[in-house]
């Protein structure tokens, strides 16, 4: 399997250039969403530092905006998104996508650089994937699906939403209104600790063996029979601003660290 950028298409060529993408982030404020469509941040708060409300976000629409991305007293983003194709080489069959376990670091790592990290920020870090099907121009079609969301940590505590539940939470676009629920999607979380088993009990990881992988059975891909063509892979990054660990998105502001996210994906090899 290989991967290239989206923008740039597949790229039947060989070497690390194949077989590895990058992208740039932004200026994260706490927001949610609970289908990666509907994005929210908070309007308001009650007295007690709850919050009582929130609002769209008015994203950017000018030539140069990013995904995410909108002005408040200064540029912020909800979300990062990143797009990649993954596909494979000509004559060698179809793949399924995994996370890929290769024995030494979590399919999705979180490094803290320029500075130690703060925990309000990394454990409250979402990372999620979502596919998009190619069509006939080598682009993406624009229907997306969530697959999983990842988390460095088990959420179970409360947020600071004046209606707060225990556990994964975000926030819900019912009939157009905001509404705080527990969490729809897949979701996973771990360092290495982790087994990286979703709360339905289903495993997102190819596992390295050697120069091979392995996948328990009940085990779920990323993408199925990934052909030529490929498959758009879709990763965004967001503060969750119901995480009981997002106490102030502001208060880290003045912190010089920056961070990479790392999102290894695993090809398989499939019939069919």
């Amino acid at each position: 399997m290989q991967i290239n950028d989206a923008a740039s298409g597949a790229d039947y060529g060989s070497g690390t250039k194949s077989l590895e993408a990058f992208s740039n982030g932004g200026i994260l404020s706490p927001a949610s969403s609970d289908d990666i469509t509907n994005w929210y941040i908070c309007q308001g708060m009650n007295d007690a530092g709850k919050v009582v409300n929130y609002k769209s976000p008015d994203f950017d629409t000018g030539v140069d905006a990013k995904p995410g991305q909108y002005m408040l007293d200064k540029k912020y983003f909800a979300f990062i998104k990143s797009d990649y194709i993954v596909y494979t080489i000509s004559q060698t069959g179809l793949a399924d996508v995994y996370l890929e376990d290769d024995g030494n670091d979590p399919p999705i790592v979180i490094t803290a650089k320029n500075g130690n990290g703060v925990s309000t920020f990394t454990n409250s870090l979402r990372v999620a994937i979502t596919t998009e099907p190619v069509g006939t121009d080598g682009k993406g079609t624009g229907t997306e699906t969530l697959k999983v969301v990842y988390a460095v940590k088990d959420e179970t505590g409360q947020g600071n939403d004046f209606a707060a539940i225990n556990g994964w939470t975000s926030i819900k676009n019912d009939n157009g209104n905001p509404v705080l629920v527990a969490s729809s999607y897949n979701h996973i979380f771990g360092t290495g600790d982790g087994k990286f088993i979703d709360q339905s009990g289903k495993n997102w990881v190819a596992s390295k063996n050697g120069d091979n992988y392995t996948v328990p059975d009940g085990s779920v891909p990323i993408a199925e029979k990934v052909d030529y063509n490929g498959t758009i892979i879709h990763v965004y990054i967001w503060m969750e601003g119901t995480d009981a660990d997002c106490v102030n998105g502001k208060a880290i502001e003045k912190d010089t660290t920056t961070y990479d996210v790392t999102v290894k994906l695993a090809g398989v090899a499939t019939s069919g």
